[in-house]
């Protein structure tokens, strides 16, 4: 039987996660409320574990990558719920123009990226119900507009399939280099440069466009 001090116990900890994981954007439109958070917690990180490997193991294996791997420690987690259901993720990787994922991934990558530091957008998911409904711009904006609040530069390499080209030139990217065989099956990755200025830019206004709010 849940008793009341049960109901306050998980308030509680519910408090205590969001303060963990904190919210960097809210999107709305009719029919439709979105929220973009760090996640931090475990809970939350389990989250995106979750949706990786019921939605994208597939596509990783053939990548030749994990669901979770050393970089995923250490990365900024991003967490797209609707009413608390979690329906997207990506994350995003701190890289120098010498050292981190992105030339653990592709050999002789340094010879396309500039000095300083960028970060590396990738392992973009969607639940796939809602895959053209705005979600991943909404996750994407709300990366790049974190990482011109943290971040060291306003440097992003998004790693795209090439069914996401598209999308990531959209936001003002320029294509770097390639695409690049990765993993058993050789799966062509592309590599798109974007400043987050622009991108942030860009995705406002396409989702004002589609009748997105933005906070």
């Amino acid at each position: 039987m849940i008793t009341p001090r049960d109901h306050d116990l998980f308030a509680a900890a519910t408090s205590a996660f969001d303060r963990l994981d904190s919210v960097i954007g809210r999107y709305d439109r009719p029919g439709r409320a979105l929220a973009v958070r760090i996640a931090n917690s475990l809970p939350r990180r389990q989250q995106v574990i979750e949706m990786r490997d019921k939605h994208y193991r597939d596509t990783l294996t053939a990548l030749g990558v994990p669901v979770w791997d050393a970089y995923d420690e250490d990365a900024v987690q991003l967490l797209c719920a609707e009413d608390d259901r979690p329906v997207g993720s990506l994350r995003l990787t701190v890289n120098t123009a010498v050292s981190g994922d992105l030339h653990d991934d592709f050999v002789g990558v340094s010879a396309v990226v500039d000095s300083g530091p960028f970060a590396v957008v990738g392992r973009a998911l969607v639940v796939p119900e809602l895959r053209t409904a705005g979600v991943l711009t909404a996750m994407v904006h709300a990366a790049c507009r974190w990482w011109l609040r943290h971040g060291e530069s306003s440097r992003l390499v998004v790693t795209c399939l090439s069914a996401t080209v598209p999308a990531a030139v959209a936001f003002g990217g320029r294509v770097i280099v390639g695409p690049l065989p990765l993993g058993p099956l050789g799966i062509p990755v592309v590599l798109v440069e974007v400043d987050a200025r622009r991108a942030v830019d860009n995705g406002g206004r396409w989702l004002g466009r589609h009748g997105w709010s933005v906070a």
